[in-house]
């Protein structure tokens, strides 16, 4: 477990993620994923549930046999009650913003694995 503020910047990176494949998945029309769709998911509300049910029972259950781990339990709580009152900054907010859009993309590149490229299946935005 991190401080806050290292678990914030990797959380945001991770919606980043996340963010980019919902949008792939609307430009092909499939069904978004959990979390995916930049335009209903709340970052800062998705992460109290998520450590409180997922992670801190795991790391309560490693503590009571690596005691340690008690601490990051408490970084845990603390981490929790940082997202349950966090306000969002601007910086924070580009997340929810498309800087590089999908690529026409088709759903057998991925089901098939027909795409031998390396390329990203993002373009940048402003190269059209």
């Amino acid at each position: 477990m991190r401080p806050f503020e290292v678990a914030k910047e990797w959380t945001y990176l991770l919606f980043d993620e996340f963010f980019r494949q919902g949008d792939l998945e609307k430009e092909m029309r499939l069904p978004v994923s959990f979390l995916c769709d930049r335009e209903t998911t709340v970052v800062p509300k998705t992460q109290p549930g998520f450590l409180n049910f997922i992670v801190l029972p795991l790391f309560k259950t490693l503590a009571e046999l690596m005691p340690n781990f008690k601490e990051m339990c408490k970084c845990g709580n603390e981490n929790v009650e940082r997202w349950s009152t966090y306000e969002e900054t601007e910086n924070d907010k580009k997340v929810y913003q498309i800087t590089k859009k999908p690529k026409s993309v088709k759903a057998s590149q991925f089901r098939d694995n027909e795409s031998n490229s390396d390329e990203s299946p993002f373009e940048e935005a402003n190269k059209e």
